[in-house]
């Protein structure tokens, strides 16, 4: 017929609109930092390989014990040699960032058609797929970590398996695992339950598998030996101390909220999809316990140290990744349901709005299955008005939710100092952020078919992006470029040695292309060196005891102490440089209004920057104006 519009363009015209929103919302839940997190100690590992007598001569990668086991060291430090530090991580971050929305959206469709794709798409976009010690893990982030690109290998392997394609999921687990063996397992876990559950006769493959891991560790094969290795009691103290999100027995209550309310999430959804997606969400959701139960097992009562390294709990990535999609799930689900559908789903949504408050989220989603439990043995039948009702209670429970956080983030933002950035970064950290954006999506499908909102909200959202998603300060791009105080760099190109950064991070590396004599980012990786956390515990120790560190070094994840004093302990320089293995130089971050040091060289900032700092007191604010040098040995 003429004019007549091909199939794959109707297709691809109906898409492009959901795909345009869902998207946007997701990168604007997941802002770019820069050289943060994680990503410092990948790029830090590729400074040392092209550097190995300035950076390579750092504690943290002389006594490296991760690196080998994943290719994605190799291609960063190619992309590091090419481009530069700041803009190979931006790269891999935006290839990252694109990798895993591909696959989500894969896993998405796999799960649903039509407006239900998008909905799921739009959960897991959004919603807050943290796991483990809250605040430290979150799923699809903007870093240049391997984490990202994995998970979206085993996003595709689900997707894969979904459509009945086995050897397509098993490739893409390999791939998951050759990037980050530990997120690449996880996924593999959830693929063989999920088998398992199909036809029991792949156990035949798994329990013969399981007895030679076994047989490897009795033989004493490299690797495979640190199974039945015990960790002895100072090692393990030092991780427990410095690591404790490795130990489930040591997260606090928040920590737990999540799981649970992921966990009744997919239990509702579980039943109202085909065979094949109830079996993979079932299988997610018992990795994520399995892991746990394990990690507990082998931590506490036999001591294992490729289990603590292997860190099974972290299987839970995968639970909190398709817990957000079983909400996806239910949303495009229970609406059209009876008035018990809509109660349970209000219960869910009660319990996704306050999942970092335990009693109310444990309350609510075990309520939720609880009432969908009931509802399909027709031992409950709640009628309209009970409907109304609950609707009502959780509706103000979640506006009152939304006025206490508003209330603070206002109350953060009238006390800011001058030139902080409420980013977004600092601002999805308010629980009830996260839930506004799966709303959003949500409003965002229902105007897909008007022509007047199409315009308008995809150029607010292009604004918004090119405006918020790239949160770097500039003094923050001038660390990763290498230009940030050049007086500083050539004064301390002069002589040889390690740098002391006080409350620094990967300053030294990034900055001076130096050595760090210590910091509490190198304490990140000591589960994989016991000889490197032998040594980072005792200059961490000398710091503290020298009064040039607190206790916040060693326990990070410990309530927050109040900071170092502006002036230095007497003496405690002294004693430090005069160290035969003390650092070359000592460089000292000056807050506003501080007084340099004694005998330091100070290097103003031309645009001082600011960043939250957790004190006491709460959220506070710390502005840098200038740097401080101590020279040490001559």
């Amino acid at each position: 017929m003429p004019g007549a519009v091909p199939r794959w363009a109707a297709v691809l015209r109906r898409s492009a609109w959901p795909a345009l929103g869902m998207g946007g919302l997701y990168l604007l839940l997941h802002p770019y930092e820069g050289i943060d997190g994680d990503a410092r100690i990948y790029v830090g590992r590729a400074l040392a390989d092209l550097d190995p007598d300035g950076v390579g001569r750092d504690l943290m990668f002389t006594h490296d014990g991760q690196s080998r086991f994943s290719l994605f060291p190799v291609a960063l430090r190619a992309l590091v040699g090419a481009l530069g530090p700041g803009p190979a991580a931006l790269a891999v971050s935006l290839v990252g960032l694109i990798a895993w929305f591909c696959a989500a959206s894969a896993l998405a469709a796999a799960l649903g058609a039509g407006r239900r794709r998008w909905v799921v798409l739009a959960a897991m976009a959004v919603l807050p797929a943290s796991y483990g010690y809250p605040g430290i893990f979150r799923v699809g982030e903007a870093l240049a970590t391997p984490r990202t690109l994995a998970e979206a290998a085993v996003l595709a392997g689900l997707a894969a398996s979904l459509s009945g394609r086995r050897a397509g999921a098993l490739a893409f687990m390999a791939l998951g695992g050759l990037v980050h063996p530990i997120m690449g397992l996880a996924g593999l876990a959830v693929l063989v339950l999920a088998l398992v559950a199909e036809n029991r006769r792949w156990l035949l493959v798994l329990v013969p598998g399981l007895l030679a891991i076994l047989v490897a560790a009795r033989l004493g094969v490299p690797l495979f030996a640190r199974l039945l290795q015990p960790v002895d009691p100072a090692f393990l103290e030092i991780l427990r101390q410095r690591c404790a999100d490795l130990f489930p027995t040591l997260w606090p209550s928040q920590a737990w909220g999540p799981p649970l309310v992921q966990a009744a999430t997919i239990l509702v959804a579980a039943t109202r999809v085909p065979i094949r997606a109830r079996r993979l969400l079932l299988a997610a959701l018992l990795a994520g316990a399995g892991g746990v139960a394990a990690t507990t097992v082998f931590e506490e009562q036999w001591s294992s140290l490729l289990v603590i390294q292997v860190q099974p709990w972290r299987f839970l990535w995968v639970t909190s990744v398709l817990g957000a999609a079983a909400l996806g799930l239910c949303a495009s689900i229970l609406p059209r349901g009876t008035p018990g559908d809509r109660i349970t789903l209000a219960l869910l949504g009660l319990a996704w709005v306050f999942s970092t408050d335990l009693p109310i989220a444990a309350a609510a989603g075990l309520l939720a299955v609880g009432v969908h439990a009931a509802l399909r043995r027709d031992r409950l039948a709640p009628s309209r008005g009970l409907m109304r009702a609950t609707l009502g209670l959780v509706g103000l429970l979640v506006a009152g939710r939304l006025l206490l956080e508003t209330l603070a983030l206002g109350w953060l933002a009238a006390n800011r100092t001058e030139g902080a950035h409420l980013g977004l970064s600092l601002i999805r950290s308010f629980p009830i952020v996260p839930s506004l954006a799966f709303g959003a999506g949500l409003a965002w499908l229902a105007v897909e078919r008007s022509r007047v909102a199409r315009p308008v909200l995809a150029v607010a959202l292009f604004i918004a992006l090119l405006g918020l998603w790239d949160e770097r300060a500039r003094a923050f791009r001038r660390i990763e470029d290498r230009t940030l105080l050049p007086g500083l760099v050539e004064a301390i190109a002069r002589r040889p040695g390690e740098v002391l950064w006080l409350d620094g991070r990967a300053e030294t590396w990034l900055t001076l292309g130096r050595p760090s004599w210590i910091t509490n980012l190198q304490g990140a990786s000591i589960v994989f060196s016991r000889p490197l956390a032998m040594l980072w515990s005792e200059r961490i120790d000398r710091l503290i005891a020298l009064g040039l560190a607190t206790e916040a070094q060693r326990r990070p994840f410990a309530p927050p102490v109040p900071p170092r004093a502006d002036d230095l302990p007497a003496g405690a320089v002294a004693t430090l440089c005069t160290a035969p293995d003390g650092p070359a130089w000592i460089v000292v971050p000056l807050r506003e209004g501080q007084a340099p040091p004694d005998g330091a060289r100070v290097f103003p900032l031309a645009e001082p920057y600011v960043r939250p700092m957790a004190t006491v007191e709460g959220m506070g604010w710390q502005r840098v104006t200038a740097y401080g040098l101590l020279t040490c040995r001559a």
